[in-house]
C-alpha cells in the first residue's frame, strides 16, 4: 500500500504501529505492516515517530516537487548494500561490463516503444503505428553491431536512441495532442509524460538503492555533478511501460480536463486534481501484476528485481543482463 498526501493541512503521525494521517477533523489510519512507501506532495508535516515507524519497517518516504521528480527522500539506514557492489560498478564502466549495460538499457527502451506502438495500432487498426513501431525494430541491430568501450560508443549509441524517439514520439502524436516530445513543452499530454516520467524517477532510484547500487554513477549517460546517471540509465527500461502506457490510456478514455491545469507564473502546472489522476495511473500500473521470469509480480517489484539483476551481474552471480521489455 502507499500513502499519498496532497493537502497543505494534513499531518501524519502514529499510534503504536499505526500511521495516523490527519486533516483538519479527518481521521485515517493504516498499519505499519502493509504500508510500503509514503509520498508526500505538499508541505504535509510528519511527526518524529512516525519516521521511526516507517524506517523500522523499511517505508521509503519520498518528497515530491511541483514536476513529478523527487526532491528528499527518507531511507532506512541499513538499506544500500556493500561497498563492493559500489566498487564492482565504477570498474565495470572501464570494462566490457559497462558496455554491455549501455546498449542492453537502450534496447530495452527501444524494444518497449517498438511493442508499445505494435501494440496500439493493432488495437486500433492504424497501420502508422504499426510501420512506425517496424521501423523502430530495425534499430536494434545497429546497436547490437555497435563495438568498444563506452565513451567510444556513445555517440552512435545516442544516435540510434535519439532516431527511435523521434519516430516514437511522433507516432503516438498521431493519436494523442501534441507535436511530439518537450520536456518543456506546455501542452497536456507533455505536463503528464513530465510528471509520470518524476515519479518513475523516484521508484527507480528507490530500486538503486535497495540493490546497493550507487545512482550517481552510470554506464549510458555521462557523470555530471548532481546528475543520478545509473537512475537516467535503469529508468529507460520503464518510460514506455509505466508512464508511456498510463498517459496514453488517460487521454484515450478522455479523461484529461482544462481543471487538470493551472498556472504558476509562465508555467502550466498540474492542478490538485489533474496531479491525483497521475499519481493514481502510475501508482496503478506500477501495481499491476505481469508475468516476469514466469512468475507473476508487479511492476514496482519488477524494477527493484532489475536493479537487483544489475549488481548480480557486476558481482559476477549473473553471466548477462537483460533489459526488462514488456508485452502487451
Amino acid at each position: 500500500m502507499i500513502l499519498v498526501t496532497d493537502n497543505y493541512k494534513t499531518f501524519i503521525g502514529k499510534d503504536s504501529n499505526r500511521f495516523k494521517l490527519l486533516t483538519g477533523k479527518e481521521k485515517k489510519e493504516y498499519s505499519a505492516d502493509v504500508v510500503k512507501q509514503i509520498i508526500v506532495v505538499k508541505a504535509s508535516a510528519i511527526s518524529t515517530g512516525a519516521i521511526k515507524l516507517a524506517m523500522e519497517n523499511n517505508v521509503d518516504i519520498v518528497y515530491l516537487g511541483k514536476f513529478g521528480s523527487p526532491h528528499a527522500r527518507i531511507y532506512p539506514c541499513r538499506l544500500g548494500g556493500t561497498t563492493l557492489t559500489r566498487r564492482r560498478q565504477l570498474e565495470a564502466y572501464y570494462s566490457e561490463k559497462g558496455t554491455l549495460l549501455a546498449k542492453r538499457f537502450i534496447l530495452a527502451k527501444i524494444r518497449n516503444q517498438s511493442s508499445l506502438l505494435k501494440s496500439l495500432g493493432k488495437a486500433r487498426n492504424n497501420i502508422d503505428l504499426i510501420n512506425a513501431a517496424k521501423s523502430i525494430g530495425r534499430s536494434i541491430a545497429a546497436i547490437d553491431a555497435l563495438q568498444g568501450d563506452i565513451d567510444m560508443i556513445r555517440p552512435q549509441l545516442l544516435g540510434v536512441e535519439g532516431n527511435a524517439g523521434s519516430t516514437y514520439f511522433s507516432a503516438l502524436s498521431r493519436i494523442l495532442p501534441f507535436q511530439g516530445r518537450d520536456k518543456d513543452g506546455k501542452d497536456a499530454v507533455n505536463i503528464f509524460l513530465n510528471y509520470g516520467y518524476g515519479m518513475l524517477y523516484s521508484e527507480i532510484e528507490r530500486a538503486c538503492v535497495i540493490a546497493g547500487l550507487d545512482p550517481y554513477l552510470g554506464f549510458m549517460h555521462m557523470d555530471r555533478y548532481g546528475k543520478p546517471s545509473m537512475t537516467l540509465d535503469l529508468i529507460e527500461e520503464f518510460r514506455q511501460p509505466v508512464v508511456d502506457r498510463a498517459v496514453v490510456t488517460l487521454f484515450s478514455q478522455k479523461q484529461v480536463q482544462n481543471a487538470d491545469f493551472e498556472q504558476y507564473g509562465e508555467s502550466t502546472l498540474l492542478s490538485e486534481q489533474g496531479r491525483r489522476k497521475v499519481i493514481t495511473a502510475i501508482l496503478e500500473r506500477l501495481s499491476q501484476k505481469i508475468t516476469y521470469n514466469t512468475k507473476q509480480i508487479s511492476l514496482k517489484e519488477i524494477i527493484v528485481e532489475q536493479a537487483r539483476n544489475v549488481t548480480r551481474f557486476l558481482l559476477q552471480q549473473k553471466e548477462d543482463y537483460t533489459g526488462f521489455t514488456s508485452r502487451w
